[in-house]
């Protein structure tokens, strides 16, 4: 056999160079599928703010910075789950991840949590936060995510997890449940009801979305008195 140059040896027909060359492209293509010390920093702020773990979808509307986490997120949820685990690990104190609200009530997803737990925080006396009742009493043909209510006055609330208020779908998926929600807010128009929409989009700007939740209480708290 001829001898390899610079000292190498070998390895049924590869040298340890190569090895090296290949253990070393895979570390590197290991390491994007987990988060950066930037990424659980995001997830961390984001879960404060939004009083619950966001979900990778959300990322999708902030920019560079949430880029990564998008990217493990569609990766799969064994990816995802990392994420988590990692951030529940570092700091023990933040909220668990998942639909069920800090009071016990179970919603449909993430969004709608979130969106339920500002409202009940921020409600005053005699106010009513709602999950899934009929749209009007008389009308049970659909059903609003949120409702809240005070005396006669009601505001209703859809939250969209499939896209941004943009409507740009990804996949058919997302297309069924754009679709659905379209077949509510026609329902809404026949009855002359304008109800709030919360897009995905607005769980990457929280304050926004508090200011969204103040404004309905406000609202319903002037003119339910």
């Amino acid at each position: 056999m001829a001898r390899l140059l610079y000292g190498l040896t070998s390895f049924h027909g590869i040298t340890m160079s190569t090895l090296s060359t290949k253990t070393s492209s895979s570390s590197v293509l290991s390491s994007i599928f987990y988060p950066t010390k930037e990424d659980l920093r995001l997830y961390k702020n984001m879960t404060l703010a939004l009083g619950a773990p966001p979900n990778s979808h959300m990322f999708r509307f902030m920019g560079a910075a949430g880029q990564h986490l998008v990217f493990i997120g569609e990766s799969g949820t064994l990816e995802w789950s990392r994420v988590q685990k990692t951030a529940a690990g570092r700091w023990p104190h933040l909220p668990v991840s998942g639909p069920v609200a800090t009071d016990g009530t179970i919603l449909d997803s993430l969004p709608e949590r979130i969106v339920y737990q500002m409202l009940c925080t921020l409600k005053r006396r005699n106010m009513h936060v709602d999950v899934h009742e009929p749209i009007c009493l008389d009308e049970g043909l659909f059903r609003a995510d949120i409702t809240l209510r005070k005396g006669n006055v009601s505001r209703y609330i859809e939250v969209v997890g499939c896209c941004g208020s943009d409507r740009v779908t990804r996949n058919e998926e997302e297309r069924r449940w754009l679709a659905r929600l379209d077949q509510r807010l026609s329902f809404y128009r026949a009855l002359d009801i304008t109800p709030v929409v919360v897009w995905l989009d607005m769980f990457a700007r929280p304050a926004e979305l508090k200011d969204l939740c103040i404004d309905l209480v406000d609202d319903v708290a002037l003119r339910g008195a």
